[in-house]
Order: structure tokens, then sequence, then C-alpha cells
């Protein structure tokens, strides 16, 4: 049983994540030969204050 993690920035919509969801379990169903009901897709919603990159926090770049 699968398990994929996705971390993104808050803010993406229900439909965003929905379609994310399918099209990663369309392609593990396929490649893996395993039943959609075996893969496990989690969302991880992150503030841009929480992340930073190079030692900036994303709230605070450009």
């Amino acid at each position: 049983m699968p398990i994929v993690t996705i971390k993104l920035f808050s803010g993406r919509s229900r439909e965003t994540k929905k379609k994310i969801a399918e099209e990663i379990t369309k392609i593990l169903e396929k490649e893996l030969r395993i039943p959609k009901e075996a893969v496990i897709v989690i969302f991880e919603d992150i503030e841009r204050s929480d992340f930073a990159q190079g030692g900036v926090l994303s709230d605070e770049s450009s």
C-alpha cells in the first residue's frame, strides 16, 4: 500500500487537491498494478511563514 505525502503552501482548492490525488492514484494503480483503493494520498498544507529557503522565510521573499 503506497502512501504519498504532498506538502504544499496553503491555499490550494479542494478541487485542485482532488485532481492531483486522482492523477497520482491512476499512475500508481497502472505502474504498480495495484487496486486504486490501496493508494493513500496525504496533503499537508504549510503556511509560508513555516517554511524557509536559503535562510529566508517564504512569506518574506518576493
